[in-house]
């Protein structure tokens, strides 16, 4: 991009998004190996599930994503805790701010859920990018690949 950035919208992404370029957008964070056929049936599976998919657009076109999961605890009196996954932005606009615009939209969203903590993993690399935004690092991830 160059020159005046277009106005960004951001907004919960819906089917039409992906043939406005959310695989290509996704795929700045991992390969995405579904076909469109596939693609939809995530997005269908995700709506049932209650994951909120969000988009950010420039010019009709996805040039980021992020999600966030609300998930009510029977600990902390029945609190409710916000889950970031899969911020990326389309690398043709990296760097102009839809990374944080995505990621200050999702904390709002949970500040409106009454969300007493929000969570994340990301890479070691990007901690600087989550630390700008508020973000500290607290305890450890743990993963097992089955």
């Amino acid at each position: 991009m160059s020159g005046e950035t277009p106005s960004l919208i951001i907004r919960l992404m819906d089917a039409t998004d992906l043939d406005r370029g959310f695989l290509e957008a996704l795929n700045a964070l991992k390969p995405v190996e579904l076909t469109e056929q596939q693609a939809i049936e995530v997005y269908r599976d995700r709506l049932r599930s209650r994951i909120r998919t969000y988009v950010a657009i420039i010019d009709d076109r996805v040039a980021g994503t992020a999600s966030v999961f609300i998930e009510p605890k029977f600990i902390h009196s029945g609190g409710v805790v916000g889950h970031i996954e899969d911020v990326a932005v389309h690398p043709g606009f990296q760097k102009h701010g839809i990374g944080r615009a995505l990621v200050e939209h999702l904390l709002d969203e949970c500040r409106k859920f009454r969300c007493y903590k929000v969570i994340l993993d990301c890479a070691e690399g990007v901690i600087p990018f989550y630390e700008r935004l508020g973000f500290h690092r607290w305890e450890r991830a743990m993963r097992i690949d089955l």
